[in-house]
């Protein structure tokens, strides 16, 4: 690191580009690490990169970068924080940052991937689904083409009175929808919450679903979709572990704005 540091220094020399913030290596502890600013331009673009060398730097942990700049919405710095995490990658307990920053030397704003802003995600649960295949012929259509799934267990019937008219019901249904943007997911919950034929009640006859809405929220631009455009899937899920496996990817902590 101490050498490192020394290279960038002589490399930005006669400049205001090289900016230490301390503390000094031999100072430094994993809760307070060494960091710096290199100032670069990036075409037009004025960027300030924060660099921080994690106490394991460069043997056992990569560098982190924070970009910033007066003129870049926040979705051009995450792209190219993402851009530096990368070349850094290439270059595994080894020194690095140099090397790194000299991907902005070139940078092209338009060829970055900013992801997708503005989608929306709803998930519910529902209690019972009397009628699975009407169900799910009712959710895809509400869906209308955005990216749906849903998780289910299902209940054994074959001597309960209560299900006479169930149709391979399921129980703790757990949705959710990818919408490309707020009115959309809006539209989205009103059609699920007020169909009256999204299900079939006890006595086999078209009835709305009771629906418990768990999370809707932004996503992050670039935020995994739950399926293609237009997918929509079922999994069946057996215990509490299996469907976390299948949900925490999915929610708000993970993927929301």
């Amino acid at each position: 690191r101490v050498a490192e540091l020394k290279a960038l220094r002589r490399e930005y020399r006669g400049t205001e580009a090289f900016e230490f913030l301390g503390p000094k290596v031999p100072e430094a502890t994993p809760d307070n690490p060494t960091r710096f600013r290199i100032h670069k331009k990036a075409g037009e673009i004025s960027l300030t990169v924060t660099v921080t060398m994690p106490d394991k730097y460069p043997s056992d942990a990569p560098p982190t970068f924070g970009v910033e700049g007066e003129s870049l919405e926040r979705a051009h710095c995450d792209a190219i924080e993402e851009l530096l995490d990368e070349q850094a990658s290439y270059m595994p307990g080894m020194a690095c940052i140099a090397t790194s920053v000299l991907v902005l030397d070139d940078l092209d704003l338009s060829t970055l991937d900013l992801g997708i802003p503005g989608r929306c995600r709803s998930i519910f649960k529902i209690d019972v689904v009397n009628n699975s295949k009407r169900f799910t012929k009712s959710l895809k259509s509400a869906a209308a083409g955005s990216p749906c799934v849903y998780y289910y267990r299902t209940i054994e019937c074959q001597n309960n009175a209560k299900f006479s008219f169930a149709v391979d019901p399921w129980r703790a249904v757990y949705v959710i929808c990818d919408a490309a943007d707020k009115k959309t997911a809006v539209g989205y919950m009103k059609t699920v919450r007020t169909d009256g034929a999204m299900d079939m009640d006890m006595l086999g006859k078209p009835g709305r679903i009771q629906l418990t809405v768990l999370e809707e929220f932004e996503m992050l631009p670039k935020a995994k979709s739950v399926a293609e455009e237009g997918g929509f899937a079922g999994t069946e899920y057996r215990t509490d572990k299996d469907l976390d496996e299948l949900m925490n990817f999915f929610l708000a902590s993970a993927a929301g704005v």
